[in-house]
């Protein structure tokens, strides 16, 4: 048994009202250190997060760096506004350590890592321009291809 934050379903939700913290499994706010008898503990070694190992990992970035900052915030405040987009971030949570784990035993890691950073470049020039929809479909174009890919 974990805490949330160290927990496999754990996500933060920001909020103007609330920095609660949300639990996939139960779809249900938590406080942080809360402890779950569901817990899963993350992968070692990584985030379990393709984007984040790709920033992070790979190119040595900032966990903060501009790139994370803009996506993460693509994903709380307009991704989660969505129903569609509720369901992609719920999937990615899903499949992103998978993912990253069979990406991290691939002979062709650099491949995928580069892959992903690429779109990430697009992903952030799209926001810039508020160019959400767009995004979204890049974003959606990567994880279809990652997952034909990959798993």
């Amino acid at each position: 048994m974990g805490t949330c934050e160290t927990c496999a379903y754990f996500f933060k939700v920001d909020t103007l009202i609330f920095d609660k913290y949300g639990c996939k499994l139960y779809n249900r706010y938590v406080k942080k250190g809360d402890t779950c008898a569901n817990y899963t503990a993350r992968p070692s070694g990584g985030t379990g997060c393709f984007l984040t190992s790709a920033c992070v990992d790979y190119l040595g970035k900032a966990d903060d760096c501009e790139e994370l900052t803009l996506l993460r915030s693509f994903r709380d405040h307009y991704m989660r506004s969505t129903e569609n987009g509720n369901a992609l971030v719920d999937e990615y949570y899903e499949i992103a350590p998978t993912l990253v784990d069979k990406i991290n035993a691939s002979t062709e890691k650099d491949k995928y890592y580069s892959y992903i950073y690429s779109v990430i470049e697009k992903c952030v020039d799209l926001i810039k321009q508020g160019k959400n929809q767009e995004t979204l479909s890049e974003y959606k174009k990567m994880v279809m291809t990652l997952k034909e890919q990959i798993i």
